[in-house]
């Protein structure tokens, strides 16, 4: 049984370990052990113990960390819940030093126990330890994303929301590396109601959101994220967050194309994983040097730190990092023109671990380098090499392209991701015609024969054939400019005389927002979502009439029912500009009438009321030779004072 005062001792140390005061904190475990040592008590001292360990582990210190978890070891019993953090800690030092496969089994022996006596809180640091200093080391990221979820069920079913943070960061940072920056962002917003400010966890999140800004090339907001995180990494001396910030910070002035600052944050990275030991973050700062060096232009140290992150990443099994230095290796050495043999080597290790880790979406995110290369080798003299680069455009294929966000109610807009595109290309050969039409076709599909039907209706069929193929080729290339001539698009599919558009996840049509929005009932949104008539641009083409009138009708439908919720609601003035909105597209609108004359009597404007009817009157009258509805007629008569007497006497 473990002493009051020494508890008390322990629990005092958590506060401002909590807080990152870890001096604070190791003076209160200091001072709990001492008691417990004088007690002689075995379960003392290894509560004492630990408390001492988690700090000396937080503080870097990972060999002073490493013999007090085995001093527990030695002490506590073997079903003793102490054994699971213990295993816990000399888990968390060995994927520190990286010793990956010493961390995966000290990780195994914690969850096993922690699962066998129902120490739910160690099962869930186990579970995180296994996806954090394994599975994503050896970029096992499925692995790693299947760890951290058990993680999250484990905590949440025992109703422990502070359990989620350190899982819900792993299952951001792998987003985010994937290029999932949907899932990385959900996880974030589901953190950012558990951290709190100015800690360690604020900083993983302010890092995070740092990379997918620069992912997305807002590159000041990336600056700004990375420079909130280094005042919570330099006040608290976290080795990862400090190495982060300072790799993000190299690759922020390399995307703004200033390589000697690039250099210099680099440089900094790597010294601080030096001098704190951890050879995973080494060879990560080395791929980003070498990156820089090019940058500076200097190819021959950029391939020396290319190798040098190469020996040092290959013992930890890194797989996924490997793939990378690999692939910028072969850049740079297609780049620079290197001897065939040079070239062909690096493309074939780069490949080879791009394949086998699953690791294909590398290529979109380095497509600058990536897609020339692939283009070039695809022609290759070398049948092994151009097998290989097959392969591997097979694998491309399959990998979602960016997001398209497609404005067509008011304006004819593309965003790829976060990037307006640029219109004119659309123009070129009528593709932005053919983009529209996909976006409105059942299944995002037509064949050749509608597409001419609807774009070359004056043409034979012969000369329409060829302009349906250089109309796709055109839309092809607006979309992905940079994609080589050999490469299949991933956006559009032309197979036996049709096409069918592929929007991929996260993609976003205003016309289908709208019309879901109306099916919804949800007048509201779809009222915010309509800026205008459909596709103004081509408003003389005849396929854009039916498509134009039908969500003109809807729209009208929306502004109607969003009168009435309005009117119930008691919003009298918003009711009102909604009827003011559809009079001015139908003036012949009597229940719009009705509505904004009740809208203007709840705001004791009896003479807007009266002006609403006379205009319909009129409108009626000498439009369509006819009289507003009863109902309305006897509604004006009630708003009209009577006409006073005549006077008998003159």
């Amino acid at each position: 049984m473990e002493l009051p005062l020494v508890v008390s001792l322990i629990d005092e140390s958590l506060a401002p370990e909590q807080s990152d005061d870890l001096p604070a904190a190791l003076r209160r475990a200091r001072q709990a052990l001492d008691a417990a040592r004088v007690s002689g008590q075995p379960e003392s001292i290894a509560a004492a113990l630990l408390a001492v360990a988690r700090v000396r582990f937080r503080l870097g210190q990972y060999q002073a960390a490493h013999a007090l978890a085995e001093e527990v070891l030695a002490l506590a019993a073997p079903d003793a819940p102490c054994r699971a953090d213990a295993w816990q800690i000399l888990g968390n030092c060995a994927a520190e030093g990286g010793s990956v496969a010493e961390a995966e089994t000290c990780y195994w022996q914690a969850a096993d126990l922690a699962r066998e006596i129902g120490y739910h809180r160690a099962q869930v640091a186990a579970l995180h330890g296994l996806a954090a200093g394994v599975y994503m080391v050896r970029g096992q990221f499925d692995l790693a994303l299947a760890a951290d979820e058990q993680a999250r069920d484990i905590a949440c079913r025992q109703a422990k929301p502070d359990w989620l943070i350190y899982p819900l960061t792993t299952i951001a940072m792998i987003g985010q590396l994937i290029g999932q920056g949907e899932r990385a962002r959900a996880a974030l917003a589901e953190m950012d109601r558990l951290v709190p400010p100015d800690t360690i966890v604020r900083g993983y999140h302010l890092c995070i959101n740092a990379a997918l800004a620069l992912d997305e090339e807002q590159l000041e907001a990336g600056r700004t994220f990375y420079t909130q995180a280094r005042l919570i990494a330099e006040a608290s001396g976290e080795p990862w967050l400090n190495i982060s910030v300072r790799l993000g910070m190299s690759r922020f002035h390399r995307l703004l194309g200033d390589g000697p600052a690039a250099r210099a944050w680099a440089d900094d990275a790597l010294t601080f994983a030096l001098r704190v030991g951890y050879r995973h973050e080494q060879g990560k700062a080395l791929i980003e040097r070498a990156r820089a060096f090019w940058l500076c232009g200097d190819p021959t140290a950029a391939e020396t730190d290319l190798h040098a992150a190469i020996d040092l990443l290959t013992p930890l099994g890194a797989a996924f990092d490997l793939a990378r230095a690999w692939l910028l290796l072969a850049a740079l050495r297609f780049a620079h023109r290197a001897p065939s043999s040079e070239l062909h080597a690096a493309w074939q290790e780069a490949v080879s671990r791009i394949i086998s880790g699953g690791y294909a979406f590398l290529l979109e995110q380095e497509r600058a380098l990536a897609f020339p290369l692939l283009a070039s080798l695809l022609s290759s003299d070398d049948p092994n090499v151009v097998a290989i680069s097959r392969t591997l455009l097979g694998h491309l294929a399959r990998v979602p392209p960016p997001p398209l966000h497609v404005q067509t109610l008011g304006r004819f807009e593309v965003r790829q991701g976060k990037h307006p595109m640029e219109m004119s290309v659309f123009r070129q050969r009528r593709a932005g015609e053919l983009l529209a039409l996909l976006l409105i076709a059942p299944r995002r599909t037509l064949s050749a024969e509608q597409i001419a039907e609807a774009l070359y209706p004056e043409r034979p069929p012969g000369s329409s054939r060829a302009s349906f193929h250089h109309t796709t080729s055109a839309l092809r290339r607006a979309l992905e400019p940079d994609l080589p001539e050999k490469f299949p698009s991933r956006y559009l599919e032309v197979e036996e005389g049709q096409v069918t558009l592929h929007l991929p996840p996260g993609s976003w049509v205003d016309v289908e927002a709208f019309e879901a929005h109306c099916q919804r009932g949800e007048w509201e949104e779809a009222l915010s979502l309509y800026g205008g008539e459909f596709l103004p641009e081509y408003r003389y083409a005849d396929w854009t009439v039916a498509p134009r009138e039908r969500l003109a009708l809807l729209y009208q439908r929306a502004l109607l029912e969003a009168a009435r919720a309005r009117l119930a609601a008691g919003w009298f003035g918003g009711a009102l500009e909604a009827c003011w909105r559809l009079l001015a597209l139908e003036p012949w609108h009597e229940e719009a009438v009705l509505l904004g004359m009740r809208a203007c009597v709840a705001l004791n404007d009896l003479s807007g009321a009266r002006r609403l009817y006379l205009a319909l009157e009129k409108a009626l009258r000498e439009d369509l030779g006819t009289a507003p509805q009863k109902e309305l007629q006897a509604f004006y008569r009630s708003l009209t004072p009577p006409a006073p007497p005549e006077n008998p006497h003159g």
